[in-house]
């Protein structure tokens, strides 16, 4: 994801996989802060934002697969998307808190999904483990005889 987001040409590597650097040591930090240059109709843009979304959505699923914190893995991703937008201003792209609040979408979309899912599958093991246990009886909590 790196060396996606801090390519300086984006249009160069989308459409033609060329990868590009140059190094800006002295980034203006108040680009962050723009948002005059949101474009809806732009399918370029739009694109853009839909490769934010997602690929911070799938980065909260591998983090919650590997590390089976989900509240760890969410912080470690909004941090991550917050340093990607910083980075890229030194490399000639356009940082924005907007994107960041595009990449948390994504996340909490992924975060709402992965709970969902295991709620059911928690559901799903104890009704499987009522079901296997048959009645029991009350006072011996043994399963009964019926």
């Amino acid at each position: 994801m790196i060396f996606v987001m801090c390519t300086s040409d984006p249009r160069a590597f989308l459409y033609e996989g060329k990868l590009s650097y140059h190094i800006e040591f002295a980034p203006n930090f108040y680009n962050l802060l723009i948002m005059s240059d949101i474009d809806l109709n732009s399918s370029f843009y739009l694109l853009q934002k839909i490769g934010h979304f997602l690929s911070f959505g799938f980065l909260y699923y591998l983090l919650v697969a590997w590390m089976k914190r989900p509240h760890k893995a969410f912080v470690l991703c909004v941090l991550f998307a917050l340093f990607t937008e910083i980075l890229q201003l030194f490399f000639h792209r356009s940082g924005r808190l907007f994107d960041v609040g595009i990449d948390l979408l994504g996340i909490i979309t992924a975060y709402l999904i992965c709970t969902y899912i295991n709620s059911q599958r928690t559901s799903d093991e104890a009704l499987e483990r009522s079901r296997s246990s048959g009645p029991r009886d009350p006072i011996t909590e043994r399963p009964s005889d019926e």
